[in-house]
């Protein structure tokens, strides 16, 4: 694989913006780069995926010696094993080549045969992975590959990218893309730049850059002020110069004076605007209010306890114990129980149960659900609010990042995963909690937002039970931790 992936002049935006998503975008990608393509959500990721697979109409041209596929696509629900998936993708792939594939994923060799539709997601996020670069013929566009990898699968598929080279890969989890990238395409406030290294380099080299906008645009703000004055000081004099002229020459006089003043103060204001436009550029990150209050008894006593499922548990047994102003993070591999603890503890449906538990769930809880995205939607949410609590709720979007135009467009039809997931993110923080239940709250969040929240529950310190696979998060937030293991 060899060339340049050329964009030139390239300009877009949906028709329902006002301003353009992309404006005159200019970059040079090699083709044997593992480049992250990172942003705040809603800043054209996707979109950007989409140009380069010409799904959208644009201005300007994108260049390439190779086709662009896209990560993931699944197959039509019809019956069809892995190895014919593969097959399909490259019939001249071997069985021993798909099963080295395989090896290298952490996968057995007889998942070839089983029916691709009753592998579990991560599974079949591998072979589809496994898939793209059996291609030897395209440039791949992964497109969030951990959603469905626990953190063991997001160490195994970071290895694998690690050994493999030319493609573009979105993802929020900073862990898993340091595994591997070696260039950082950066879809910034007012720009898009690429840099060489991997996220602690871009997020170095972003720090320095906003502190030095900082400081210029502190400077920019003192001129401001001071232009700002000294208008308003003409304009002033001006004025007072021509209501207190008694005859005419003296009138005349004052008037072609305060013709004068409004020359300079229109000159000021011009001065202004420009020095208005150069403050840029800086990501600026609201602090998140999170309302709390501390339970008064224990939470959670686990002895011994394990869930069963056709007579047999779940997750070897497992001791907890929970207390006022513990953040406790359930951890473990996919399929594992970790959802399923969770909706026992919330008293979501009817399990079989070994061991001893006492659980006492304060009244004001905050719930999260990995699957509230098939229930709600923004428009729902916001029928659905007090005049009072929706304006607490918009708030809290504005600080989560949400634009203006964002706030009118209740449909939704050009919102990425990460805004979509911030609609139920805000709804989760509205009023007074004394227990936060969030499972996978991190999936599709850019790493500004999880920064964000971290910083924001470290601060108010709210009672706490997640699942989370994204480990910066969880390595931040934990105060206990519990590991289910599969009973072997």
């Amino acid at each position: 694989m060899s060339g340049n992936i050329l964009v030139k002049n390239m300009t877009f935006k949906y028709p329902s913006m006002i301003s353009p998503l992309f404006y005159n975008v200019s970059v040079n990608i090699h083709e044997d780069w593992k480049l992250a393509l990172i942003g705040r959500n809603g800043r054209g990721k996707t979109t950007l995926f989409k140009i380069l697979l010409n799904q959208l109409d644009h201005e300007g041209t994108v260049q390439s010696s190779l086709p662009f596929k896209y990560f993931p696509i699944y197959p039509d629900p019809i019956s069809i094993t892995a190895e014919q998936l593969l097959l399909q993708v490259n019939p001249l792939t071997e069985r021993w080549e798909m099963e080295l594939e395989l090896s290298c994923m952490d996968l057995p060799a007889d998942i070839l045969d089983k029916d691709f539709h009753i592998l579990s997601g991560g599974e079949q996020t591998k072979i589809l992975l496994i898939g793209l670069f059996l291609n030897e013929h395209c440039f791949p566009l992964i497109d969030e590959p951990t959603n469905n990898l626990d953190v063991h699968g997001r160490k195994v598929v970071g290895e694998y990218l690690n050994r493999k080279k030319g493609f573009i890969v979105v993802s929020h989890d900073q862990h898993f893309l340091n595994q591997f990238v070696d260039h950082v395409l950066a879809i910034n406030k007012e720009s898009i730049d690429v840099l060489q290294g991997n996220i602690d380099t871009w997020q170095l080299e972003k720090k320095n850059a906003d502190n030095l906008a900082e400081e210029t645009n502190q400077k920019l703000f003192n001129e401001i002020n001071r232009l700002d004055a000294v208008s308003k000081r003409v304009g002033a004099w001006g004025q007072k110069r021509e209501n207190s002229s008694k005859d005419a020459a003296e009138r005349r006089l004052a008037a072609k004076q305060m013709k004068r003043s409004k020359a300079i103060k229109k000159r000021t204001e011009e001065k202004i605007k420009d020095k208005q436009d150069l403050i840029r550029n800086v990501e600026e990150v609201a602090g998140l209010k999170i309302h709390v209050e501390r339970p008064t008894k224990q939470i959670l006593f686990l002895r011994n306890f394990s869930i069963l499922r056709e007579g047999k548990p779940l997750f070897e047994p497992i001791n907890v114990d929970m207390y006022p102003g513990d953040r406790l993070f359930i951890t473990g591999k996919n399929g594992v129980g970790k959802s399923t603890l969770l909706n026992f503890i919330l008293g979501n449906g009817q399990f079989e149960i070994a061991g001893d538990y006492n659980i006492r769930l304060p009244d004001k809880l905050s719930v999260l659900n990995q699957k509230n995205q098939l229930n709600e939607d923004y428009a729902t949410i916001l029928n659905e609010l007090t005049a009072d609590e929706k304006e607490t709720y918009l708030h809290l979007l504005h600080q989560l990042g949400f634009t203006r135009s964002r706030f009118a467009d209740q449909s939704s039809t050009h919102w990425s995963a990460g805004e979509q997931k911030k609609v139920f993110l805000a709804h989760a923080l509205l009023g007074n909690h004394s227990l936060f239940i969030w499972d996978e709250v991190t999936n599709y969040l850019d790493m500004m937002i999880i920064e964000q929240l971290i910083n924001s529950i470290k601060r108010y310190e709210p009672t706490m039970i997640g699942v989370d696979h994204n480990e910066h998060f969880v390595d931040s937030l934990a105060t206990k931790n519990i590991v289910l293991r599969s009973i072997t």
